[in-house]
């Protein structure tokens, strides 16, 4: 991280006032987290409010994916966001990966290696330039 400058706001995702604040309209990827304090289909709501604040900011937007909590949702993101979003449902992954782990043995040692923390470190070191 070094020679990294990272600049933290807060604000509303849905106040174009506050997206424009932080360079949403040029930024090259956005994600949209889902708020887990309401009930799926509020935040399912707040997210597509987010995707229809993001692109009335104009016509130039990098890619953003949306998590979502419930996949009968996924199409109200898709329609507004259009070519500019990637909608994900993390609850239906992980059971879909959870389906394929029963079904092939070794596959969950091979999922724990790849996603997993234990091996992964990072030693930071300055160096005489």
């Amino acid at each position: 991280l070094m020679g990294t400058i990272v600049i933290v706001r807060s604000g509303s995702p849905i106040v174009s006032r506050d997206l424009n604040q932080v360079s949403a309209k040029t930024a090259k990827a956005v994600i949209v987290l889902s708020d887990t304090s309401l009930n799926p289909d509020e935040s399912d709501a707040r997210s597509v409010r987010t995707m229809l604040s993001l692109v009335g900011l104009g016509d130039k937007m990098g890619h953003a994916v949306v998590e979502m909590c419930d996949v009968d949702n996924r199409e109200l993101v898709e329609l507004v966001g259009q070519n500019y979003v990637e909608t994900m449902v993390a609850h239906d992954i992980i059971g879909r990966l959870m389906i394929q782990c029963s079904c092939l043995p070794g596959l969950s040692q091979v999922m724990e290696s790849m996603l997993g923390f234990e091996g992964s470190e990072f030693y930071l070191q300055c160096w005489p330039e």
